[in-house]
This record gives C-alpha cells, structure tokens and sequence, in this order.
C-alpha cells in the first residue's frame, strides 16, 4: 500500500471522528460533572476518540515514509474531505469555503509531488 493511500485512510479517520464528535455532542450541556457523564455514556464520543486514535496509530506508518515536511501539509486533505461529508450532510457550503478549500488542495498536490 502506497503512502499517499495509508496518509488518506488516516485522514478519513480523523474527518470521521469529527463528524461522530459533533454529532455526539448534540444536546449535551456542558454544566457540571452530569455533563462528563454525558460524554463517557455516548458511544458517539467514544467512537469518535477511537477512530482519533486509530489516525494517530495510521499516521505513525507515514512518518516513517515520509519527511514532516511534506506529510504535515498532506493533512490539508481532511479540509477537502469534510467539506464533501459535510455537504452530503447537509451542512452549508459557500461558493468561498469552497475556493478557499479548492486553494488548500491545490498547495497539497504541489506538496505531494515534492
């Protein structure tokens, strides 16, 4: 498995612990030790930290390809793929967060092929 494969699994699981956080946050208030609870019961929340776990774990193979220098910015791709999920969820998306993200990608591929 190529490097560039194994660095877009491990940002697919950050982008997916993300969008399990925010939905296990819904309706949680934030006020005292109840809300801790809250968060520990959630099985959205813990697998949301799993697969946080599971990038950071993915991202270690990585490192050990490729130069901190050009790994990092490979990151960059998380924006591109939560903005997808985030539309097929029905999250608004400006014509700018797209150009915004559209430039991010661009300095990625630049970065990749370094």
């Amino acid at each position: 498995m190529t490097t560039l494969l194994i660095s877009i699994i491990s940002i697919s699981f950050s982008v997916l612990a993300q969008f399990l956080l925010k939905s296990g946050l819904q309706g949680v208030s934030f006020e005292g030790v109840l809300s801790l609870y809250s968060l520990i019961k959630s099985w959205k929340i813990l697998a949301g930290f799993a697969c946080y776990s599971t990038a950071a774990i993915i991202w270690l193979r990585v490192l050990v390809d490729w130069d901190v220098s050009k790994a990092y910015p490979i990151m960059g791709l998380g924006f591109v793929i939560s903005l997808i999920v985030g539309f097929l969820n029905g999250e608004l998306v400006t014509i700018s967060r797209i150009i915004g993200i559209a430039t991010i990608f661009i300095g990625v591929i630049i970065v990749a092929r370094s």
